[in-house]
């Protein structure tokens, strides 16, 4: 009995210790999310980055750019209105509308799995209370049984 005592002891630490270790993960996590959502917030320019490694991957902004030339028509447009629409255009980067898309789903991503980190952690860092608790509910629907 002494031996199977020790292996129990030693499970439990093992579990309380990962439980601990995966809690302080999920805060670090947590933390570092909130810091990335606050500096963006600050300075928006930051994902100019994603934008530029979308287009790059993608071509996205290039491909809307003849459908928009196509639908006001060729020979109506002369090279100095063809310039200035050029120059609107540039303006305005879906790439750009994107990544702020795909960074925001990522925000949501990371703080989802810091959630679930800081609970199961939690979970497992009682995990002696927890079983205690089972053992009293079991003994206690036992007794009542007889």
């Amino acid at each position: 009995m002494s031996l199977n005592k020790a292996n129990q002891d030693i499970v439990n630490i093992v579990v309380r210790i990962c439980g601990v270790l995966l809690l302080f993960i999920g805060l670090w996590l947590s933390i570092q999310v909130f810091s990335e959502a606050l500096s963006l917030y600050k300075n928006p320019g930051n994902i100019l980055r994603m934008a530029t490694a979308i287009e790059a991957g993608s071509n996205i902004d290039k491909s809307f750019r003849p459908t928009h030339d196509s639908l006001l028509g060729q020979n109506e447009i002369s090279v100095k209105h063809k310039s200035s629409l050029k120059i609107k255009t540039d303006n305005f980067r879906i790439s750009y509308f994107i990544a702020w898309v795909i960074d925001l789903l990522l925000l949501l991503l990371l703080a989802r799995i810091s959630i679930m980190a800081i609970k199961t952690g939690g979970e497992l860092a009682l995990y002696d209370a927890q079983i205690k608790r089972l053992a009293r509910q079991i003994v206690q629907a036992k007794r009542k049984q007889q």
